[in-house]
């Protein structure tokens, strides 16, 4: 299993490159969604000094006073805008890692003001607060792991209760897995048509999904899990990924199935149960067969390197290689 080692080494080896002199990357100064992941990227893949670089040109670049981050471009795609709050969650949970309380616990208050304390979800818009304003599972799982990663543990176990009352009202799971809520109308089950693949993942999918639901869910719930003791968030998460357990080859072919060997991963950790470590070797070994030589990886369709795909796609390598080792 040292291929995992491999390919993580090989990830940042190619990041490094790609970093400026002040810290900063290619795409910085467009804002956190070009660099969210890298420094724990960094981090994992033994550039510690690096990423104490970049969180240096975040504090002193990209860092709002009231602990926002930014800038956050207008001409970004739209999943950008409903998952403004996705981006900070990474950012805090890297530099929390990195004992840079400086920008963490600063961001993390600013994040803070997307929970809705009613449902235990985040919004998934930057300005809106109202019973209709939408909540995304990836969103909220992110930003949950950043709560708990700060000591929130109130909202931690607030996302926990929002996703099992998200997976109480799933109207054909496992087959299909709806993915947002608000408390006006619950779980949507009408997906916006020019939106689709923000609302649900279907098992036997022959087109794009985003796979990485049942992934982030079961994942930031193993978190949970390890982090208070209680078990009903071990069994909410092995059912998120009874999704994944099930789901088609063509899904586990997609980069987006990354965040389900982390899941996994965790999964094998903490049950030793052979299956979790058989999904996450799968994916890991789809991911490898995906990098370039050079290290890094491109989105699909594309054949030019993406930073901020090499750095997610370098920690699960990583998050897979603590769990199977050189087993």
């Amino acid at each position: 299993m040292e291929r995992f080692k491999e390919a993580r080494n090989r990830a940042g080896a190619f990041l490094v490159t790609r970093q400026h002199p002040d810290g900063s990357f290619d795409g910085s100064v467009s804002g956190p969604g070009d660099y969210f992941g890298m420094p724990i990227a960094l981090q994992v893949s033994g550039y510690s000094r690096e990423a104490s670089r970049l969180l240096d040109w975040i504090r002193d670049n990209g860092m709002t006073a009231d602990g926002d981050f930014g800038p956050r471009p207008q001409d970004a795609p739209h999943f950008f805008h409903y998952a403004y709050p996705y981006f900070s969650s990474w950012l805090i949970v890297g530099a929390h890692r990195m004992g840079r309380f400086d920008i963490s616990h600063r961001a993390v208050e600013y994040m803070l003001r997307f929970w809705d304390s009613e449902s235990g979800g985040f919004y998934s818009s930057p300005t809106e607060r109202t019973p209709e304003t939408k909540q995304d599972l990836w969103v909220t799982a992110g930003c949950g792991r950043a709560a708990l990663y700060t000591g929130r543990l109130d909202v931690a176990r607030g996302v926990g209760s929002w996703m099992r009352n998200l997976m109480k009202a799933q109207p054909n799971y496992p087959e299909q897995m709806y993915t947002v809520y608000s408390r006006a109308e619950g779980i949507h089950t009408v997906p916006d048509p020019e939106d689709e693949i923000r609302y649900v993942v279907n098992r036997d999918a022959n087109v794009d999904q985003f796979f990485f639901h049942p992934g982030i869910a079961g994942a930031y719930l193993a978190r949970l899990y390890q982090a208070t003791g209680e078990a009903e968030w071990l069994e909410l998460s092995k059912e998120y990924m009874r999704f994944a357990e099930g789901a088609n080859d063509f899904l586990f072919g997609l980069a987006r199935a990354g965040k389900v060997a982390w899941a996994a991963s965790l999964l094998y950790t903490i049950t030793s149960e052979r299956k979790y470590r058989d999904i996450a070797i799968r994916v890991g070994d789809n991911l490898i067969n995906m990098q370039s030589e050079q290290g890094y990886w491109s989105w699909p369709g594309l054949d030019v390197p993406g930073n901020d795909i090499t750095a997610e796609l370098t920690i699960w390598m990583d998050e897979i290689y603590q769990s199977v080792g050189d087993e």
